[in-house]
This record gives structure tokens, sequence and C-alpha cells, in this order.
């Protein structure tokens, strides 16, 4: 019997997990794979079907943070699916139904395809949203502290000082008369 939507179970999700890592960071995954709602679930298992998979237990941990980085769209299932939605939020006008009928949505669906990069699934079509992946711990930054204006100051006059050390005072010529 098929899985219904509310049929990915935590052995499920469990099951998708890479095999790697200690059994607190595995645990830790699952943790936060457990607080998935239903759709999030088919979502997961739909990423995982598609070449966007995740590979890391982080990746794992910070789905949950992330599902807005996918779009699940489960009514549509073939390519001309994709091509209507495609032609729908594209054309200004409204078509007759004998227009309609002589249009070939396949070509609009294979380039809606390429163009948002999307794949088909057991659960509906998925693309990527555009939203950045949020990271658990922001990435260190590798900047240096910049000094204080106080210090910036100091500096300066330790470089004035010295430059006028390291250069003898010249007495002005006296002017010709």
């Amino acid at each position: 019997m098929a899985k219904s939507k509310s049929d990915i179970s935590l052995n499920d999700l469990k099951a998708m997990l890479p095999q790697e890592g200690s059994s607190a960071e595995q645990e830790a995954a699952l943790r936060a794979l457990s607080t998935l709602s239903p759709e999030d679930r088919d979502l997961l298992a739909a990423v995982q079907e598609s070449p966007y998979r995740l590979t890391t237990l982080e990746q794992f941990r910070e789905f949950p943070a992330n599902t807005e980085y996918f779009v699940l769209e489960p009514s549509i299932r073939k390519v001309e699916d994709v091509g209507w939605r495609y032609l729908a939020q594209h054309l200004d006008v409204l078509l007759p139904p004998e227009l309609l009928d002589a249009i070939d949505p396949v070509p609009f669906g294979n380039h809606a395809m390429q163009e948002e990069r999307g794949c088909f699934t057991s659960k509906g079509y998925l693309t990527l949203s555009g939203d950045e992946w949020e990271h658990e711990r922001p990435r260190e930054r590798q900047t240096e502290k910049k000094p204080s204006i106080k210090e910036r100051l100091e500096q300066s006059r330790k470089e004035c000082a010295n430059q006028s050390k390291a250069q003898p005072h010249r007495e002005k010529p006296a002017p010709e008369r």
C-alpha cells in the first residue's frame, strides 16, 4: 500500500539520515526532523528523491528552519502541468477555449523546468525558491578588529614623532637680499 502524506514515520526519517557522525549527532538530527509537519515531511521525502538531496547530518538538522528553501507543488505531476502553470503566469490575456486547445504546453513546461531547475518526485514537482539556506551557526567572519579612533590617533602621533626624529630639522635658507 502506498504511503499517504501523514505516513512518513520517524523510522522513515531515520532511514533518510546519512550513516555518519556520532549517535548523539544522529539523535540531534532526528529530534530536529521529528518537529516537521506532515507537509514538511513530504517535502523532505521529495528533496531526498531529487538532485537536491541532503547529504550531511548538519543539513538534516538545519532542514526544519529551511523548508522555505524548496517549493513542492503536489498537484503538478507532468511536464504539461508545468507548461500550463507557466502559461498562466506569463499570459496577460484570457484565451478562449479554441485557442487553448491549439497550445502544446510541453515546450513551455520543458522551458520552465530548465529555467527553474525543477524536477519531478513521487510527491510532486520540486524547485528551489531562491531563498538563502539558513545555517545553525552563522559563519564566523574573518575580519580583524578595527582600531578605535583613540588608538588610531595614538598610532598617528607615534608615526609623526618617528618621522620627525628620522629627518633632521632643516633650517630655511635666509631670504636673498
